[in-house]
């Protein structure tokens, strides 16, 4: 079972995550929750958690605030945020998840998987310090390349000349400006965090798109329309977050 702890100063935010874990995240056990820094701080020294699901806003403070205090820290950490413009782009560039509210069951039932699967030798302090001193920053613009390794072949692959990402159940589908297509036996998620860092953007748990490569949003269809004419879904939660970076292209 994965130890876990709720700080949100929201009570309707904390009993709806409780209900969400009971029904997709049999895996998780709530020991704790807080409501505002004070009290998150208290929870995690008294039960030591392995998991922390942590606000942004709060009456005292901010999440950040309260990593400042308990660092160094052994637990994971997913974000969760109605929305917040500097601290989404700080997640987005860090290897450590964020949820934004409402929150999605399959985007929960992901990130949980997600920080279940980190190994336990991972420097999560390093991580944390990282999303700190980035937190402020832009993200860099440098192009850089990815190693793309199929069974007969190795692919090294200007990050720029990627379209867009696909996933196709536990593969995931490059699909290339020359129109080349790769198949990596390796699921979407592997590659969100890099590419993310890179000026992509997850529109829909199966799609991930070069906003380079972007002509297009169809704000009433959600529908992104990119420069060979695909038309890409947008989940709902993810529309107003891309309306927000698209004014700021």
């Amino acid at each position: 079972m994965i130890r876990t702890i709720i700080i949100d100063d929201e009570d309707m935010s904390r009993e709806a995550m409780r209900e969400m874990f009971r029904l997709y995240c049999k895996g998780i056990e709530v020991v704790a929750e807080g409501n505002d820094v004070k009290s998150g701080i208290e929870a995690i020294q008294r039960h030591n958690p392995d998991l922390v699901m942590l606000d942004i806003t709060m009456p005292d403070g901010s999440g950040f605030d309260l990593l400042r205090k308990v660092m160094p820290v052994s637990f994971k950490v997913i974000f969760v945020t109605a929305y917040e413009e500097h601290a989404i782009k700080a997640f987005r560039f860090n290897a450590i998840d964020y949820l934004t509210k409402p929150i999605d069951p399959s985007e929960l039932q992901s990130a949980i998987e997600k920080a279940s699967e980190i190994i336990e030798n991972v420097n999560v302090n390093e991580k944390l310090r990282k999303l700190l001193e980035d937190y402020a920053k832009p993200p860099s613009s440098e192009i850089r390349k990815l190693i793309l390794k199929t069974s007969d072949m190795i692919h090294v692959v200007d990050i720029d000349r990627i379209v867009r990402c696909e996933s196709n159940g536990n593969y995931t589908i490059f699909h290339l400006e020359n129109k080349e297509q790769i198949l990596i036996s390796k699921s979407i998620k592997v590659f969100s965090d890099n590419l993310e860092a890179n000026n992509f953007y997850r529109v829909h748990h199966s799609h991930l798109i070069n906003l380079k490569y972007l002509v297009k949003f169809k704000r009433n269809e959600l529908l992104c329309i990119l420069t060979d004419e695909t038309e890409i879904p947008v989940s709902t939660r993810k529309r107003d977050e891309l309306l927000k970076m698209l004014e700021e292209l």
